[in-house]
């Protein structure tokens, strides 16, 4: 059977509504030929459509199939998005394709015999916009923003911080934003979201070692996930050492700790007057205390865009 080439003429935008999907979708057009380059008019095709979440993305958000025929000029025109979706689909419908979150690369394959046969594979030349207006969103995938009601309340396309482990694949675009920096939940089909609950949010330190210069200790947020100078590690709470001298009257008093031991300074009448002398602290005396360092505070509910 002879090859057939596929000519691109272009992609232009479409609305037209069709009850399978979201009723959005672009227009692509092409001209069929053979290994001769003669025109196939009046032809039956079947090509593949796959949409990709990047160049190097190894599964495609969306996969459909059109089985067309071409014109007295060998040229055929489909929509994207309303072909036969195929189980190797990730999104289950096409309206759940986020364009605006990133820049999708869609591969055209044509049938030839019993298999398919790759003939383009190129990044959308820009997001169809009918369908960046139905996904209408402020910002991209692994965006973080405090949120005022309750997580029963989250918004649709927003998920609560909470550590959750959630599927690599459902959640396709947030887990290319962020990937395993938060948790790689079972290693292979799921990772983790960032768990902010209680938590104060800081700057990655980067090469500032005067903005965090304990950055290099900071811990794994959960299993698998980043640790030290990287967005996701975890630090706990630390105030910064005290130690100070001050005279009193009847000797040289040394500040150390959060327990302290009174040192002969010259001025008893012996030194065993003053040895193992014990002093606490109680800092609630002066100042409000707690359980934590913190500022004041309210509490919001930290949601992610996925």
């Amino acid at each position: 059977m002879k090859k057939l080439l596929l000519l691109v003429l272009g992609i232009c935008l479409a609305t037209t509504t069709f009850a399978q999907n979201s009723g959005l979708g672009f227009n692509y057009q092409a001209v069929v030929r053979n290994a001769d380059g003669l025109l196939l008019a009046g032809s039956n095709v079947t090509l593949r459509v796959s949409l990709y979440p990047g160049q190097t993305a190894a599964a495609p958000t969306w996969v459909e199939t059109h089985n067309v025929t071409t014109d007295q000029f060998g040229t055929f025109s489909i929509t994207v998005g309303h072909g036969l979706r195929s189980p190797n689909s990730v999104a289950a419908n096409y309206a759940d394709i986020n364009f605006a979150a990133i820049y999708y690369w869609m591969r055209i394959e044509i049938m030839e015999g019993s298999t398919y046969r790759e003939v383009s594979f190129a990044q959308l030349p820009s997001a169809p916009y009918s369908e960046v207006a139905h996904n209408a969103i402020p910002m991209p995938a692994g965006c973080i923003v405090p949120f005022a009601g309750p997580a029963s309340n989250i918004p649709a396309g927003w998920l609560l911080c909470d550590g959750s482990a959630i599927s690599r694949s459902t959640y396709i675009n947030l887990y290319n934003a962020i990937g395993v920096a938060w948790g790689t939940g079972d290693g292979s089909t799921t990772f983790n979201l960032p768990d902010l609950r209680g938590m104060f949010l800081r700057g990655v330190a980067g090469t500032d070692t005067v903005g965090d210069p304990d950055a290099n200790t900071r811990l794994a947020n959960a299993n698998g996930g980043n640790s030290g100078n990287n967005v996701g590690s975890y630090q706990g709470d630390a105030i910064r050492n005290i130690v100070a001298t001050f005279n009193g009257p009847e000797g040289d008093v040394t500040f150390s700790g959060a327990v302290y031991r009174v040192s002969y300074g010259g001025h008893g009448t012996s030194r065993s007057d003053w040895d193992n002398t014990i002093y606490g602290f109680d800092a609630s005396l002066v100042v409000p205390t707690g359980s934590d360092n913190r500022p004041k505070n309210v509490a919001v509910t930290y949601i992610i865009k996925y």
